[in-house]
């Protein structure tokens, strides 16, 4: 099972204490502090780290300098950056942005397609483009967000996912996504030819007290327990600080995971949670 950094704490997210996650974020106000917390936690001996693409996630990703062995998780889309950007800036700003992170070749050969047949799975390259910095080393998982993975499941549009994947392999990066239900999602690979595959990484909430644990805990752990080809990952492991951190990581290291996220503001906290993870 491999450790990997969460992002929350970087961004102020706390689901059960919304005053301490304004505090924890800002403690990170910019990519350099973010960066060396990552270098601290690495240092300390977790496999690698997970954030996503708001502005200060592609800059960290952007101007990372990572290790040999270490493992960057990358979760796009990020929307509201855009919409900060016109609010901000205007519609010229946008553009501008745009065309400076696609080149003519891909825009050719992409928008004609969706201009036509107004099917949004023909944007996915320039989505991709858009979303991942030049310098995510490949090799690394790029994720779909769960807000969108679920959208995408509810509208029946399973292929959108597939034709994801294949431009993320095209590029030479594994597979990510990221589900409030992944018991649809495993039914669904499962019957993929384009994603039943070990390069895929699904990720989603697990956790002992079975806070936001979809569609129960007993349905996850029952996933879990199933053979299956792609690889899992657990997030909201500790009930997002709601639950006790010891019981939290016996629950988790018995269940067959490949891959936990968890974070925290404070480097003792995840040298403590490292030290049960890998202690018998």
């Amino acid at each position: 099972m491999k450790l990997i950094l969460g992002d929350n704490q970087f961004f102020g997210i706390n689901h059960h204490d919304l005053e301490k996650g304004s505090k924890t974020k800002l403690k990170f106000g910019d990519e350099q502090k973010i960066s060396d917390f990552i270098k601290e936690t690495i240092d300390l001996g977790l496999d690698g780290f997970m954030i996503n693409s708001n502005d200060l996630g592609y800059k960290v990703v952007d101007q990372y300098q990572n290790k040999a062995n270490e493992e960057i998780h990358y979760s796009i889309p990020y929307p509201h950056k855009f919409a900060t950007m016109v609010n901000e800036s205007g519609m010229l700003s946008l553009l501008k942005y745009f065309l400076s992170k696609t080149s003519f070749l891909l825009l050719l050969r992409t928008f004609p397609k969706f201009l036509f047949s107004r099917d949004i799975k023909y944007l996915i390259p320039l989505i991709i483009s858009l979303e991942v910095p030049n310098n995510l080393k490949k090799g690394s998982t790029v994720y779909i967000q769960n807000i969108v993975t679920d959208l995408i499941l509810g509208l029946k549009r399973f292929d959108i996912i597939e034709a994801f994947g294949k431009e993320l392999r095209k590029r030479k990066y594994n597979i990510g996504l990221i589900t409030l239900n992944p018991t649809k999602l495993d039914q669904l690979i499962k019957e993929s030819k384009v994603l039943n595959s070990s390069d895929v990484i699904v990720c989603f909430n697990i956790n002992n007290a079975g806070f936001n644990v979809f569609p129960n805990k007993d349905a996850v752990e029952s996933l879990l327990n199933s053979a299956k080809n792609y690889k899992t990952m657990g997030m909201s492991i500790f009930a997002s600080g709601g639950g006790d951190i010891e019981q939290s990581i016996r629950f988790i290291k018995n269940l067959n995971l490949d891959y936990v996220v968890f974070g925290s503001s404070k480097i003792n906290n995840i040298k403590s949670n490292l030290y049960k993870f890998t202690s018998n």
